[in-house]
Order: structure tokens, then C-alpha cells, then sequence
């Protein structure tokens, strides 16, 4: 500080005033960045120096630059914390959230979205967000198809600007669900996406966003996030800044999520409690909440494997908490013979249903006398033969190198030769696997289903005649016909009634045999950070992967001391 001598006493007076100034002073980041440039907007405990939140995302070797919102390969935080939606609706809590958006509704015999814009938004260019960016995206994907993932287009038949704030998205025929893929789309800038052709083929190394955090710097071991201090709600972020280390596979990041140099991971910890818990019991935490149902597809074409004896005996011949306990250290929750994901869909089950038949039994006397009472005959080699002289005999697929999906299948294989049904597993590569799977060449086969905020989408695409996951291939008019009137209606008491029909077809008939439910893999520390997701207050998704919900955690993180 430049000042002049004015005599002793002056001096000192000014020095002690800057000492307190110092004391009193934020210091930002952990680099001792200035207020101005980590955007700090005066919403924290002055006194607290920040740490930046350190982030484990899936291991991946090396971070190859790219923060394009249409690649499938972007860099994590893209989707989120740099690039936003009009609205966020969340697979684990089934809770939605605002984001780009203050309201939708739909009119016109529900076949038109309206979505409501939020004033006052900018890119972090600093250029203004209207109407037009947003019809200017979803032109784009109709454009290009290769960036429409979400196939927006097989549904919407226009977008239309109604005025600055306002936006209308116009449907030939009622798909209210519909709604968490065209509100979830992610908006870009049409004052840069423009120019730049096929989306899906662009690299973007300077992103802009209208999102909380804005790139820092990249290196392939590295890339950093800083606040985005224009950022409408940049009141609800504490955290500054956003380290992203790569980890060449889980036990690296393992060791250093153990050693305390990272504060949010989602991997798979066999035996969490002693291998990480235990280290640090005031500070390192998990939670592994259910998001789907890994299940047992059976191939409906194949004339026994259509016979509902046959797959209620394979059912109750699996012991369920073995393949948990095997496969994934017990931390694989056991599923709903509904296909209902609990404690998410809670209030969608049907009452009429008793409580005793909502889990799964284990009874391989009762499997064996269930064929036997159909008239099944075990032949000398001790296989079960149908009353048409067709052996019980069937191949199981799943994924080479899957090894808890693999463990499952022979455990199954085991439980089910010893009561008469052979089963031969059979492990391809992925790409052999599904093409096996989607085009029905397979017997059995473990899979998983497709989650969404509400029971609605893995009903419809497992269980719909033209469901995009009806591997199983079933086919039934009154199943349509309960998901169209699903999709028809925004009265959740009229949903209700399509959904508990659902679930007893998915309880008497079994079409699929769910075997576990899918967890998330979600661990955190407590000793820089706290406000993450708990069993006790499931916000959002939990996992540090699965944007844009990570965006949601970070708005709620507050400094631990």
C-alpha cells in the first residue's frame, strides 16, 4: 500500500486497521483468489477460507477436451453446471426442479406444452437468453437428427415462440410424460451453435453457458469449474470452485477418496463399512439408494419359456439376497414384485395389493411342485420335460466382464439345474449381448430397465407392445391401453389407476422377473462439505455422474466449518 508518512502515531493507527481488515477478509478459493475473481457474491461466513469441492467422477484414464452438451462423450458437468435445461424432473427422489423454466402446463386437450421462461437470464458471455435459443435448439435437432437422442422429434411436430419468455411445444397426439425429455433437453446459445453445422460432430473447448460454474482450465488429468457469478441463482452456490481429477480405474479413486483428497465419488467399494467408513467414521459416509430394476428378461417367442408356471417356478427357485450378497456385498436392494423402485414409488402402490405379496418368495419346494401340478416331469437326467415332450433347457446371457452380473447368472444357473431347469450361461462381449438381446436370439437374459421419475417410463418401455425395452416381448392390449390413458392425462388420480393395473400384471403374470434393484454407487465426506443427499433427506440423485442432478447437491453443499 502506497501511503505517505504522517507521523508515527498515524502510521501505527493504520497498520493495526489493516490488520483487522485482513482478519475480516474472505479469502475465496484455496488459491486465495480476490472476491472479484471467483465471482463471490458476499452469501458465506467471511471468515471462512474455501476449499474447492473435489470431485471422483467414473474412471476414465485420461479427460479427452470436449464439452459439447449433444456428444455422449462430454465432459462431466457440462450437462448442469454449464449448460441447463428447462427443467429438471429426478429419477431417485421423483422430485422436479426448476431450472431455465418457472412453469409449464399443458393445454389443448393435452397436446401442447407451454413452458414459462425465467427473466433476467444470461449466457455467461454475457449476451441475453430468450424464446428464440430455445427454438433454435430444438430446430437444430430436427435439423440434425444424429443430436436428437431423445427422439424429440418422433413426438413434437412444432416449437413455437409465443413471445420472449414464453414457448410452446405442439404434439399430434397426448404424451404428457413426454414432458422430462422435451423439458430436459439441454439449451445452447444461438449466437454460437449457429455456425458450427452438426452439433453432434462439434468440439467445444470454450463452452457457454447460462449455468452456475464456467471452465476454468483443462488439462487431461485435470479440469477445473469456477462460479458464474451472473448466474441467476448464483446466491445458492457456496462452492467456488470444482476440481475434476481423473482416475485410471476404481482403485485409484478408491485410495484417494479413503485418503480424504476427494469429497464426492460413485463407485462400486466392496464392503464399504470396513474399507471406507471405518478409516474416518466422523467424515466418510455412502449411501446406495435403489434407481432400477435388474431383471431376468424371458423370451416370450420361446413356447415354455411363455408359460407362466414355468416363470413363477424360476422365480421362486432365486434366492434373491444370495445374488446381493455375492454379487454386490448385500448392497444390490431387493426388488418389488411390482417393478415399483422403493421407497421412490411408495405411493403408487396399489392397496389392494396385501403387503405380504409385494416381495419376492424363495421356495424351491413350492417351484418344483408348481411345475410338477402343471404337469412338468423331471426325465431321468433329472431335467424338467413339458407335457409336449420339450425339455426344460434354456441358455442365460449376460455381459463378459460384468462380474457382478456374472456371478448372478451362475448362481441363478445353479439354483435352477438343482430343481430340474438347466441353465447354461453364456457371456459375450457387450456389442454381441445386445444385438442378442434387442433382437430376441437369447432364452434368458440379465438386463436392467430404464428409470424415470415416476413408475411411468419403465412400465412403458418395458412392458408396452412397441416399448423401446420390451425385450421380453410382451404383447397386451390392456397393457396399451393402460399406458395410453397414462400418457393421455395430467390427473395423477387417473395415472394412479393406470399404474396399479400395471403392477398387477407385472405380479400375476410375470412377464419380466426382476432380480435385484440397480444402486446408485454414491460416497461423500462430511470434513470440508455438508448438505449432500441421505437416506434421511433424498433430495435428488446422488451420484456425482448423473447430470444435471449433481448441479442440484452443489446448490445445497455449505462449508463444514
Amino acid at each position: 500500500m502506497n501511503v505517505k508518512k504522517h507521523g508515527l502515531l498515524l502510521l501505527m493507527l493504520l497498520f493495526a486497521f489493516a490488520l483487522v481488515l485482513a482478519g475480516c477478509t474472505d479469502k475465496g478459493s484455496s488459491d486465495n483468489q480476490s472476491q472479484e475473481e471467483t465471482g463471490d457474491t458476499g452469501n458465506k461466513d467471511s471468515n471462512a477460507e474455501l476449499k474447492p469441492l473435489i470431485v471422483g467422477l467414473s474412471p476414465a484414464g485420461q479427460w479427452q477436451e470436449n464439452f459439447n452438451p449433444f456428444s455422449s462423450t462430454a465432459m462431466g458437468g457440462t450437462n448442469g453446471l454449464i449448460y441447463q435445461s428447462l427443467w429438471f424432473f429426478d429419477s431417485v427422489s421423483g422430485d422436479e426442479y426448476a431450472m431455465l423454466a418457472t412453469e409449464y402446463e399443458w393445454t389443448n386437450d393435452n397436446k401442447t406444452l407451454i413452458a414459462k421462461l425465467r427473466e433476467g437470464v444470461t449466457w455467461s458471455d454475457g449476451e441475453a437468453f430468450n424464446a428464440d435459443d430455445v427454438v433454435f435448439t430444438f430446430n437444430l435437432l430436427k435439423e440434425y437428427p444424429a443430436a436428437d437422442t431423445s427422439g424429440i422429434w418422433a413426438q413434437v411436430t412444432s416449437v413455437e415462440k409465443q413471445d420472449d419468455l414464453t414457448v410452446a411445444f405442439n404434439f399430434d397426439k397426448p404424451n404428457v410424460p413426454f414432458q422430462s425429455y422435451v423439458l430436459g433437453a439441454l439449451i445452447v446459445p444461438e449466437h454460437i451453435f449457429a455456425d458450427l453445422g452438426d452439433p453432434s460432430k462439434a468440439q467445444i473447448t470454450d463452452p457457454v453457458g447460462t449455468g452456475p460454474y464456467v471452465l476454468e482450465s483443462f488439462d487431461p488429468q485435470l479440469y477445473k469449474m469456477v462460479k458464474n457469478k451472473s448466474h441467476y441463482n448464483a446466491d445458492d452456490y457456496t462452492v467456488e470452485e470444482i476440481h475434476f481429477p481423473a482416475f485410471t480405474g476404481n482403485d485409484s479413486e478408491q485410495l484417494a477418496l479413503i485418503k480424504g483428497e476427494l469429497d464426492w465419488a460413485g463407485i462400486f467399494i466392496p464392503d464399504a463399512e470396513n474399507v471406507y467408513v471405518a478409516q474416518n467414521p466422523e467424515h466418510n459416509h455412502f449411501w446406495f439408494p435403489a434407481s432400477n430394476n435388474v431383471t431376468l428378461y424371458p423370451n416370450l417367442k420361446n413356447p415354455i419359456l411363455s408359460d407362466v408356471v414355468v416363470r413363477k417356478a424360476i422365480s421362486l427357485a432365486i434366492d434373491r439376497q444370495k445374488l446381493s450378497d455375492q454379487a454386490a456385498s448385500g448392497y444390490d436392494p431387493l426388488p418389488s414384485t411390482t417393478a415399483l423402485i422403493l421407497p421412490r414409488d411408495e405411493k403408487w402402490i396399489d392397496p389392494k395389493i396385501p403387503e405380504d405379496q409385494l416381495s419376492y418368495e424363495y421356495n424351491v419346494d413350492k417351484a418344483v411342485e408348481m411345475l410338477e401340478d402343471a404337469g412338468y416331469k423331471k426325465g431321468k437326467d433329472g431335467i424338467f420335460v413339458s407335457p409336449d415332450g420339450e425339455k426344460l433347457s434354456f441358455t442365460l446371457q449376460t455381459v463378459s466382464g460384468w462380474t457382478d452380473w456374472a456371478t448372478m447368472a451362475q448362481l441363478i444357473s445353479q439354483s435352477l439345474t438343482s430343481i430340474g431347469i438347466e441353465v447354461t450361461v453364456q457371456m459375450p462381449e457387450f456389442a454381441t449381448y445386445s444385438t442378442n438381446i434387442q433382437g430376441g436370439e437369447y432364452d434368458l437374459a440379465i438386463s436392467w430397465t430404464n428409470a424415470g421419475p415416476t413408475p411411468y417410463l419403465q412400465y412403458q418401455d418395458m412392458l408396452n407392445s412397441n416399448g423401446s425395452w420390451n425385450l421380453q416381448q410382451w404383447n397386451d392390449p390392456k397393457t396399451d391401453e393402460a399406458l395410453q390413458i397414462y400418457q393421455g392425462t395430467t390427473d395423477e388420480a387417473e395415472q394412479m389407476k393406470a399404474v396399479h393395473y400395471l403392477q398387477n400384471v407385472m405380479l400375476e403374470h410375470l412377464p419380466t422377473i426382476p432380480l435385484v434393484n440397480g444402486p446408485v454407487w454414491y460416497e461423500y465426506r462430511t470434513e470440508n462439505w455438508v448438505g449432500w443427499p441421505t437416506e434421511e433427506d433424498p433430495y435428488v440423485n446422488p451420484a456425482p455422474f448423473n447430470w444435471p442432478a449433481p448441479a442440484i447437491v452443489i446448490s445445497k453443499l455449505e462449508p463444514a466449518n
